[in-house]
């Protein structure tokens, strides 16, 4: 819809690693009715941000990328040189997200995904996360990049499980490009209210992956969507939505999102689905939204929405 939210596919919905060959997905994403795609940094050698940009421009796409940082490039490490590499390996990451004409980069940006502790994080975890953080957001600057922190669940990260906690990170920062990037399938695990935590990030979000409780079709597990969509209608948000539903199952996405299981029977179905039900939601929550500042009562909604756009999966 216009001047709504900006609607993006995650490429794990088809592939777990990036490479030159992945090119056709941007196409693919265009295809379905996306306004973007995000592309997934992880194996950096693997992105041709130059090839990336042509196919953009081509196809009039807009494109996000992130990442999730690895053992080698902790910024929460207890050695420094892994900490100097984690920045090296950010801004590298900057370079390339610039290079595709992106203006956000985001993700487990903060440490390793899947790292354990003992004993909850210290004080020294905040603070070389933040360290980390400020020089990648300082440098991105010339860029006018905003640089996103994506809160997710106790079983892939240690420090930033919710909100709040992204929050309080980038305070630490304490830079003016680093933003906060939700998603529905962590909140579902951390989160207490769907609403509250959107509030409380709504000022500094930069994304939002609308993703679903088993990571299958939107619409089709226990996220509330309708009080999401209420949540981002009511606070006017308009930028970066995403989806991240994975459903062609491969060794590389097994091991990336621990699904081991087939999800969808067929992927591009399931987003054509997905992408409907939520984009027919948010026109229709902005058009009560717009009655009520007018005065009159809100339009009935379809009773049978859900029922009718996931029947044929």
């Amino acid at each position: 819809m216009k001047n709504g939210m900006q609607y993006a596919i995650h490429a794990y919905a088809w592939t777990g690693n990036w490479t030159y060959k992945s090119l056709e997905l941007i196409n693919r994403a265009k295809h379905l009715g996306f306004d973007c795609i995000e592309i997934p940094l992880m194996d950096l050698k693997e992105v041709d941000p130059k090839a990336i940009a042509r196919r953009l421009k081509e196809l009039d796409l807009q494109v996000c990328t992130s990442t999730a940082c690895a053992e080698d490039t902790d910024p929460t490490s207890d050695d420094k040189m892994v900490r100097e590499a984690a920045v090296r390996y950010l801004k590298s990451c900057v370079d390339a997200t610039a290079a595709m004409g992106a203006g956000i980069f985001t993700g487990v940006t903060y440490a390793a995904i899947g790292r354990r502790l003992n004993q909850p994080p210290t004080s020294q975890h905040w603070a070389r996360a933040a360290e980390c953080l400020k020089e990648v957001a300082s440098y991105a600057r010339q860029y006018d990049m905003l640089i996103g922190i994506e809160p997710v669940n106790r079983y892939e990260t240690f420090l930033v499980n919710t909100a709040d906690q992204a929050l309080q990170l980038k305070q630490l920062i304490d830079e003016p490009n680093i933003r906060v990037h939700l998603d529905a399938y962590h909140m579902n695990i951390e989160e207490q209210d769907f609403a509250e935590a959107t509030k409380a990030a709504r000022s500094s979000l930069c994304h939002f992956h609308l993703s679903e409780s088993h990571r299958g079709t939107v619409g089709t597990g226990m996220v509330p969507w309708q009080q999401i969509m209420e949540t981002l209608v009511e606070t006017d948000y308009r930028g970066l939505v995403g989806m991240e539903s994975f459903g062609e199952i491969s060794q590389a996405m097994s091991a990336a999102t621990c699904i081991w299981r087939t999800l969808v029977n067929d992927t591009d179905e399931s987003l054509r689905i997905g992408l409907r039900y939520l984009r027919q939601l948010e026109s229709q929550l902005r058009s009560e939204n717009q009655q009520k500042k007018l005065g009159r009562g809100p339009s009935e909604f379809p009773q049978d929405l859900e029922k009718s756009h996931f029947q044929t999966i």
